[in-house]
């Protein structure tokens, strides 16, 4: 990818005063800061100065020369004193699934604690899930003619192997339940996780119907609340008796995709222990959402799809 050669140019560079103003005109290039602003006083344009801050340049009005403002004012950075060229190897690494661990970040300077570190994540997390909101008010809908969608429910919820492991006042609460709806086509996958309270026929057909277009193929296992029932709203259902066996050998039905999709998403919240209250799960859910419908599709990658997000919130 382009912009990630160009970003990794970016984070060797060293930490001078003449590269910072590069990295600043870099971020500029592509909407991450500003790149015009207004003097609050005069109302007219400002000019970029160089400065003896960390940044190396401000925003100075040269009616008003007594209020300066930071290059960062009105982007995601505004309230932070990371230097903007370890926000750009964050984020780079966040883009990667924040694979490595805070203490490899930690080791390489990225942040001087995993508190920081954390910080950093929560702003990040933020800008994805205003992405998916946004997305979900154009509608996220799945399926159609000729294509396929599994669905499934599982719990979500911490286990103590034994009754052994700690057990505090976060855990004390009831599991959560889970319904998905996956879209298969080829080694594309489209999620859709919507938390429910109960797995009852009116709640789990209104999912379907809201977010599964008509005359689409829908494999399922044969839970009482959908099964034989999706024919008469204007679906193929074809499913599978997991008590007999795991893949119907009559039509081929099987519900492995999601299964399968079930292992990977759990084990993206535990890593980030996302799971402790109902709200942090919620996140986490939208977080995977926004990976599969937005960021392995943009056409720059899961890099490019997070500056495009982060330069939605540049005001």
């Amino acid at each position: 990818m382009v912009q990630v050669r160009e970003l990794m140019k970016m984070i060797r560079l060293s930490d001078t005063k003449k590269n910072r103003r590069k990295i600043i005109r870099w971020m500029q290039k592509r909407g991450i800061l500003r790149r015009t602003v207004k003097c609050v006083k005069c109302n007219r344009r400002m000019h970029l100065v160089t400065c003896h801050v960390k940044d190396g340049l401000w925003w100075v009005c040269k009616h008003h020369r007594s209020s300066p403002q930071s290059v960062r004012n009105g982007s995601i950075f505004t309230k932070s004193h990371i230097p903007l060229i370890k926000w750009l190897e964050f984020m780079h690494r966040f883009a990667q699934g924040l694979q490595l661990k805070q203490l490899a970040m930690i080791t390489d300077g990225i942040a001087a604690s995993s508190r920081t570190l954390t910080r950093m994540a929560k702003v990040l997390r933020k800008v994805c899930i205003a992405a998916v909101k946004r997305l979900r008010k154009r509608g996220m809908r799945i399926g159609g003619r000729h294509r396929f969608v599994v669905i499934d429910q599982s719990k979500f919820a911490h286990k103590r192997k034994y009754h052994r492991g700690r057990c505090g006042n976060t855990w004390r609460r009831e599991r959560q339940w889970v319904f998905g709806m996956l879209e298969v086509e080829g080694k594309s996958r489209r999620p859709i996780l919507r938390l429910v309270r109960d797995r009852t026929r009116k709640t789990l057909i209104g999912k379907i119907r809201h977010h599964i277009r008509p005359r689409t193929s829908i494999l399922t296992d044969e839970w009482r609340a959908y099964k034989g029932q999706l024919a008469k709203y204007g679906y193929d259902q074809y499913s599978v008796c997991h008590k007999k066996n795991f893949v119907d050998h009559e039509n081929g039905a099987h519900t492995q995709h999601i299964e399968r999709a079930w292992q990977n998403y759990k084990l993206e919240v535990w890593r980030h222990r996302g799971n402790r209250t109902l709200e942090s799960l919620k996140l986490h859910l939208k977080m995977i959402e926004w990976h599969h419908w937005l960021g392995v599709r943009h056409y720059n990658g899961v890099l490019g799809r997070l500056f495009h997000d982060v330069k939605k919130q540049v005001k």
